[in-house]
């Protein structure tokens, strides 16, 4: 039998921010139930693995966490180990088959009763698992989440997706649509605003889709940004698909609304994304990227984009490249094609050679690069205001600016959670350096 006595724990976390989100969940309701956090799972009574399913690595990632928690466990007995999120979703119990270390499974929409099921486990019980997906996804009270910042708070206002690209495990994990009403997600956030948070992001797989009644997306942006004290307000992940013109006036007339948004592209080739079931073209998406930029010249895209596709030529790769190329993204997240278990792709040929999608890979990475170079060097000698929320080292911060670029700045750790007018001094690919130019806005 495991001791009942509740200690300490470790949430280990994969994945996007919805995951982050979750991890925070289970963080808190296990504080709220008794056990205190420590940074090494060597410390800890039980470790929380909070999973994710949307690349192979990250799958392969669990297994090699598993194995080391397996080594703990030999020499600590009482550990309890917990496994949550997309591949506990997806793969059930047959993780237990192949890490048998595992004391308790849930799913995505399951968090609520990880203190419950770690009790069981702990008291002796057989493997504890519940994967039910027509659970309650919003069942974790908002002032028990253990926000892992104190600048910037995660709100989830979509759980699921409708979406049925081809590619992509996210509607067998996390299931369809549900969206929060809007009178808790601007409860949490005026919660939060009074618990000193500067700033918000929402969340959802698809979270521009959202819709409650006669709430749409724009709409609910509005409310949230006439919580009083608020002062940035972000979302994320963006669906091409639900851009609209709404959204873009939201983006131009809110004025907490940063000009900042990430829209998955996936490819440039009209082809692949018919493939993909992505649900416009290249370009229906240039479009999108026009109606915006209409509004807000300056806003700053985002995007993922997959390459090796099955079935991509070098074609294909190259309409990316060019799409890359005229849309002038802030950042890009590039990824090889790795068939996900259960989805429509996984049924074609995996044809496209690993290291031509590791040239791939290189090259637009490369490419990307350059842009985010040129673009950061037109930033030089521009003042910027800069919420600063983390600590780097001795007199070293870090913070954003509206358009979600990084700056370090030098300063103390009392800057954290201010905003401060900084000059920009020095430009990387991926952040820029700055001095701070006058006091902090209070």
């Amino acid at each position: 039998m495991i001791s009942t006595q509740k200690s300490s724990f470790v949430v280990e976390t994969f994945g996007c921010q919805m995951n982050v989100n979750d991890s925070e969940k289970v963080a808190g309701l296990l504080a709220a139930d008794g056990y205190q956090p420590v940074a090494d799972a060597r410390d800890a009574d039980l470790v929380f693995v909070n999973t994710c399913a949307v690349r192979e690595k990250a799958t392969e990632k669990l297994f090699h966490t598993l194995g080391r928690l397996r080594r703990l466990k030999e020499r600590n007995p009482g550990l309890v180990v917990a496994v949550g999120g997309c591949v506990a979703q997806l793969q059930g119990r047959s993780i237990l088959d192949r890490a048998p270390e595992v004391d308790v499974l849930v799913g995505t929409r399951n968090l609520a009763r990880v203190p419950e099921l770690v009790r069981d486990a702990r008291a002796g019980s057989p493997v504890r698992v519940d994967l039910d997906r027509s659970a309650d996804a919003f069942a974790v009270p908002d002032a028990l989440i253990a926000h892992g910042s104190e600048v910037r708070a995660y709100v989830t206002a979509v759980e699921g997706c409708n979406h049925v690209c081809s590619f992509c495990v996210v509607p067998r994990t996390r299931g369809p649509e549900v969206n929060r009403p809007p009178e808790a997600i601007v409860s949490e956030v005026a919660s939060l605003v009074g618990r000193g948070y500067p700033e918000v992001m929402l969340l959802g797989q698809t979270v521009n889709a959202y819709r409650s009644g006669d709430v749409d997306f724009a709409e609910l942006l509005g409310r949230v940004d006439a919580v009083a004290g608020l002062k940035r307000l972000r979302f994320t992940t963006s669906h091409p698909e639900h851009v609209t013109p709404r959204l873009g006036d939201a983006l131009r007339d809110l004025e907490k609304v940063c000009p900042y948004l990430h829209l998955p592209v996936q490819s440039g080739s009209d082809r692949v994304l018919a493939s993909m079931r992505r649900g416009y073209d290249r370009r229906a998406y240039l479009e999108t990227v026009s109606l915006l930029r209409e509004r807000v010249p300056d806003l700053a895209l985002s995007s993922d984009v997959i390459v090796g596709y099955p079935g991509e030529k070098e074609e294909d790769f190259q309409d990316t490249l060019d799409l890359v190329a005229a849309v002038g993204f802030e950042g890009l997240f590039v990824f090889t094609y790795s068939p996900r278990p259960g989805t429509t792709a996984a049924r074609l040929p995996d044809d496209v050679p690993a290291a031509e999608k590791l040239d791939r890979l290189k090259l637009l990475n490369d490419r990307q690069q350059r842009y985010q170079k040129l673009r950061n060097d037109s930033q030089v000698g521009r003042v910027e205001e800069v919420l600063v929320d983390s600590v780097e080292g001795e007199s070293r911060l870090s913070g954003r600016t509206p358009h979600y670029r990084i700056v370090h700045i030098d300063g103390t750790p009392e800057l954290v959670g201010e905003t401060v007018r900084v000059e920009i001094v020095r430009a990387g690919p991926n952040s820029l350096v700055g001095r701070i130019a006058a006091q902090p806005f209070r």
